[in-house]
C-alpha cells in the first residue's frame, strides 16, 4: 500500500523538479504537492490523513505539528539546525539521496520495512579461517570492490572486535555501535538501522558501516545477536551480496555466523600454523555431525600471496577433497596495501572474479 506525503516548499521551480522525480522514481508514494503554506493547512484542516509530512525548514512550526499528531515530520534544511517536533534532513542533495533520507525516517520512527525494502536476492558470504594472517580481510575488500565493478550492491560487513580497516574506509553517517543498540532495543529494526548506518566507499562502490565505537560493545554482542542481524540484513533484500569480514578462531559468535552465511569462503596459505590449525578442526568435524553443514558451505581460496612452503601435501589434498578450491590467488602487489585494493579496479577483476560467480551462483562476464 503506498503511503500519502505531503510536499511542501515555497519555491515553485525547486518543487517541480522534486514532484516529477518524486512521481516517477519513488512508486512506494502518493504524493501531494504545495507551493503555498495556507493551502496546506486547509487541506490537512478538512482532516485528510496523510502518513507523511516534508516541508521546507521556514515552513515548519507549531501550527503545523498540531495539525499532524500521528504523521512523520521531516523539515528540509539548509543550516541543518534541529527544529522540534521535525525531523531534519539535507535539503540540496542528489535526489535519490533526499528520498532515501526520507523513505528511511519514517522507516525508523514506524518500525516497518515497509518503504524502504527492496526485492532483491541476497546471498551472504562469509569469510572464516581459524589462523590468523591468511589474507582474509585483503580478499574481502577485494571481493566488495569486484561485485561493486559487475554491477551489484554490495554491502561490506567487517564484524571483527578489533576492525582492521578503520584506517582504509572513512567514517559513515551511523556505525556499528548504532547497529548493535538497535539489536538491543525492543522494537527497532536492526535491517532498517544497518541501511540508516551505512555509506559507499566513492572509489570501490560497495557499501560498508563503520566499527564500534568501543570494542567492549562486542561483549555484550551475542550469536542470536549476530544471527537477528544477518536475518534482518537479508530480509532488507536491498543488497545483492553481502561480505562479511570475521576475526579468526572458531568462538559462537563464528559458528552462528557460518551457520547463516549461504557460502563460507576460506583463505588458505601453505604455512605450518595455517594447516595444523585445519588438521585439528578437521579433526573435530569427523567428531561431530553438525559441523558437516558447515564444511559443505566452504569453498578454498588458495592464497598464494601467503606464507608458502608446506610439505605435508597428503594432508592438503585431504582438505582439498573437504574443500573445493574455487581461486587461487596470485602473488600480486594490488593486494599488499588495503588501500590500494580499493583503486585497483580492473587489476583484481580476473582473480576476483571466479569467486564471484561462486558465491552469486551465476556467470558474470566483464
Amino acid at each position: 500500500m503506498k503511503k500519502k506525503m505531503i510536499l511542501a516548499d515555497c519555491d515553485e521551480r525547486y518543487m517541480k523538479e522534486l514532484a516529477y522525480f518524486f512521481m516517477e522514481r519513488v512508486p512506494q508514494l502518493e504524493l501531494v504537492t504545495f507551493t503555498k503554506k495556507e493551502k496546506m493547512y486547509q487541506y490537512l484542516e478538512q482532516g485528510n490523513a496523510v502518513d507523511i509530512l516534508v516541508v521546507d525548514e521556514m515552513l515548519a512550526g507549531e501550527r503545523l505539528k498540531g495539525l499532524t499528531p500521528d504523521v512523520t515530520r521531516i523539515a528540509m534544511s539548509v543550516s541543518m539546525s534541529g527544529i522540534d517536533g521535525f525531523e531534519v534532513i539535507k535539503k540540496y542533495q542528489k535526489m535519490e539521496n533526499l528520498s532515501d533520507a526520507i523513505l528511511l525516517k519514517y522507516a525508523e520512527e514506524k518500525g516497518t520495512l515497509e518503504t524502504v525494502k527492496g526485492d532483491n536476492d541476497t546471498k551472504i558470504a562469509a569469510f572464516f579461517n581459524p589462523a590468523g594472517g591468511t589474507g582474509k580481510t585483503a580478499l574481502a575488500l577485494a571481493l566488495a570492490t569486484a561485485g561493486a565493478r559487475a554491477g551489484m550492491r554490495v554491502l561490506y560487513l567487517n564484524l571483527e572486535e578489533i576492525d582492521s580497516t578503520d584506517d582504509v574506509l572513512g567514517k559513515t553517517e551511523g556505525t556499528l555501535s548504532d547497529v548493535f543498540l538497535a539489536l538491543k532495543t525492543k522494537g527497532m529494526n536492526a535491517g532498517i538501522k544497518l541501511k540508516a548506518s551505512a555509506g559507499m566507499e566513492e572509489t570501490a562502490g560497495f557499501y560498508y558501516v563503520s566499527g564500534v565505537e568501543s570494542i567492549s560493545e562486542y561483549e555484550e554482542i551475542t550469536g542470536k545477536d549476530l544471527q537477528k542481524l544477518l536475518r534482518a540484513t537479508a530480509e532488507l533484500a536491498i543488497y545483492d551480496l553481502v561480505i562479511v569480514d570475521q576475526a579468526s578462531g572458531f568462538t559462537e559468535r563464528t559458528k552462528v555466523i557460518l551457520k547463516e552465511a549461504d557460502t563460507i569462503l576460506v583463505p588458505v596459505i601453505l604455512e605450518e600454523d595455517n594447516m595444523a590449525k585445519w588438521q585439528r578442526l578437521l579433526g573435530e568435524s569427523r567428531l561431530h555431525d553438525s559441523y558437516d553443514g558447515l564444511f559443505q558451505k566452504m569453498k578454498m581460496i588458495l592464497n598464494k600471496a601467503g606464507a608458502a612452503g608446506w610439505g605435508n601435501e597428503p594432508f592438503f589434498n585431504e582438505l582439498c577433497s573437504r574443500m573445493p578450491c574455487c581461486a587461487s590467488i596470485p602473488l600480486t602487489a594490488v593486494l599488499a596495501k588495503r588501500s590500494s585494493i580499493l583503486h585497483a579496479g580492473d587489476a583484481t577483476w580476473q582473480f576476483m572474479r571466479p569467486i564471484l560467480q561462486v558465491v552469486t551462483g551465476r556467470e558474470i562476464n566483464d
